[in-house]
């Protein structure tokens, strides 16, 4: 096998130990914009250009015909164009003489017959079968994929390969957990490296970063902080101290004060539904949280009905109309199929203010730890969007099913008034009617 070396790239003191390591699974937490990404591309050229497998035993390497073959995977594969990874990884092979690039395959041929492949975890499928010398997990903590080992493990099983999973942390994720166990593997080695260890920026770079940046976003981005909330979070830092103040605990109904509902209606995602009640004291008191993709109105309406709770109000968001107009008979038969009240339907709020509004009422909320799992997880991944070329936050949402969630607990917020405002509700006895068909006109919830 013919042996190439690469010698355009050149290492920085902090990039050394990880490129020497040759332990079977190596974790590497490092700080936003480092240079992890090109640092393992080209130790990925370099072991596909050079791997001759001699940690096998010697008769297994003799029986190793097949060239080596490095696998390198982001969360989707759509992010190698994106991101502009590739085009770095294509600059990197062109200094390799005899390398070709596969643009349609996303692939590197090596002169040794070596195959450096790219792709993406959200066909994890794809690559079963496969075996690889090294496979790297970039931004290990945004990979979704639930069969993720399943796939991984075996590939690495014929030639005994290494696994590297890199990335900056996002909360206690799949990279935090990786950290954690390779502390007691003897098989694995890990790096924690923060801004201050790499030498990468300035102390005034840095400076200008942090004027751009919420306190917990830099700790998590540039510290490499676990603890800090998931990146962009909109509500991690404050559901840390509802944490810390043990505020997510067993809440009690007080059948004294009325119950409130909050919703985000869903079309062709989820419905979220929040139940609540507020003290005079200004205490928020959240006491379940549900969501659903794909029920009718119907079902909805017994779920709250089948409450044991007195009803005060319920807050549907003031899209509520555009559903009215896509269902076949207006408002009056819309009403019906929803069966709960009495209805108030709040404005639509600039996001930046509805946002503002549940941060200022979470240092006074409690939230049921059972029946509030769900939203509370949802609440946290609620998030900014992130700027891939730019490497920036933007302003607006990452539309998931965590904004469902968030949406509607601000309807809540916003909606609800002071409960001494309330009148005192009667209790309204549920009464089924007869079953709408929700399929007729332009459709709805799920549809």
């Amino acid at each position: 096998m013919t042996t190439h070396t690469i010698d355009f790239f050149t290492l920085r003191r902090w990039q050394e130990p990880l490129w020497d390591d040759k332990s079977r699974n190596i974790v590497g937490v490092i700080h936003r914009r480092a240079g992890k990404t090109t640092l393992f591309e080209n130790r990925g050229l370099m072991t596909a250009t050079t791997e001759d497998r001699r940690h096998l035993p010697p008769a297994k390497r003799r029986l190793s015909t097949s060239p080596p073959r490095v696998v390198h995977v982001l969360p989707s594969s759509i992010m190698w164009k994106r991101t502009g990874m590739w085009d770095a990884l294509v600059r990197s092979a062109n200094n390799i003489p005899g390398a070709q690039v596969a643009v349609t395959d996303k692939r590197i041929i090596l002169p040794n017959g070596g195959v450096y492949q790219t792709g993406g975890m959200d066909e994890p499928d794809r690559w079963r079968g496969g075996y690889a010398d090294l496979v790297i997990e970039d931004e290990a903590d945004d990979v979704t994929a639930g069969g993720l080992d399943m796939v991984v493990i075996p590939m690495l099983a014929d030639y005994n390969g290494q696994r590297i999973k890199i990335g900056t942390p996002k909360g206690h994720g799949r990279l935090a957990d990786a950290y954690h166990k390779a502390g007691s593997d003897p098989n694995s080695s890990r790096f924690l490296l923060k801004w201050s260890d790499t030498g990468v920026f300035t102390p005034e770079q840095i400076e200008v970063i942090r004027r751009d940046m919420d306190d917990e976003e830099f700790e998590q981005e540039f510290n490499c902080s676990f603890t800090a909330p998931n990146s962009g979070s909109y509500f991690g830092k404050w559901l840390d101290t509802v944490i810390q103040d043990g505020r997510v605990c067993k809440v009690t109904y007080d059948p004294k004060l009325p119950v409130y509902t909050c919703w985000d209606l869903g079309m062709d995602d989820y419905t979220a539904i929040w139940w609540f009640q507020r003290s005079p004291g200004g205490e928020w008191r959240w006491l379940e949280y549900y969501e659903d993709n794909g029920s009718d109105l119907t079902d909805y309406a017994k779920l709250v009905h089948d409450k044991p709770y007195v009803y005060g109000r319920h807050f549907l968001p003031e899209d509520i109309k555009v559903r009215e107009m896509t269902f076949k008979g207006g408002r009056k038969m819309f009403l019906e199929g929803l069966n709960v009240k009495p209805i108030r339907v709040v404005d639509k709020a600039n996001p930046a203010d509805r946002v503002a509004a549940v941060r200022s009422i979470l240092p006074r909320s409690f939230f049921d730890a059972d029946k509030c799992e769900v939203g509370l997880k949802q609440l946290r991944a609620y998030r900014r969007q992130w700027n891939e070329h730019m490497g920036v936050w933007r302003a607006d949402a990452v539309h998931d099913e965590a904004s469902h969630c968030a949406d509607s607990i601000g309807t809540g917020v916003q909606g609800s008034r002071d409960p001494e405002n309330e009148a005192r509700p009667k209790i309204v006895p549920y009464v089924p009617k007869p079953r709408v068909s929700m399929r007729a006109g332009a459709g709805w919830m799920g549809r």
